[in-house]
């Protein structure tokens, strides 16, 4: 299962190369979803496809390094009662995180998310939403 990580770097830890290291030591690959870092610091929001226990050493390993982490459980939202299932959302997702059931309700599949945002604008009633980091 995907695990998503939220990484938050200090301005000191912005400069060592943390991240390449940590792949570098695990073997396994890390998958930037979304960055923002500058020499004041910043945030890198990470997809972690591997069991609970390599996601947790790798969680570890950030934390051993002066990287604060926070693991993401739900950080797109839909809100099923102010969604009426029109789709207008569904065809510009780019991942098919978004998609009609059989019974033609709109369902979000997390893990496919990619916090593009391009759903967001194009509810009606305003049923999606990201959760800023």
């Amino acid at each position: 299962m995907t695990k998503k990580v939220l990484l938050k770097y200090s301005a000191e830890k912005t400069k060592e190369p943390i991240l390449a290291s940590i792949i570098k030591e695990t073997g396994t690959l890390l998958n930037i979803l979304h960055a923002e870092v500058s020499a004041e610091g910043g945030e890198i929001l990470l997809a972690i496809d591997a069991p609970d226990a390599e996601v947790n050493q790798i969680i570890k390993l950030f934390e051993q390094r002066g990287i604060e982490t926070k693991e993401l459980k739900r950080a797109i939202q839909l809100d099923e009662e102010k969604c009426f299932d029109c789709g207008a959302c569904i065809s510009l997702c780019p991942t098919g995180a978004l998609r009609l059931t059989d019974d033609y309700s709109v369902e979000l599949d997390e893990d496919k998310c990619i916090y593009c945002e391009i759903c967001v604008p194009s509810c009606p009633v305003r049923a999606l939403k990201i959760s800023k980091f």
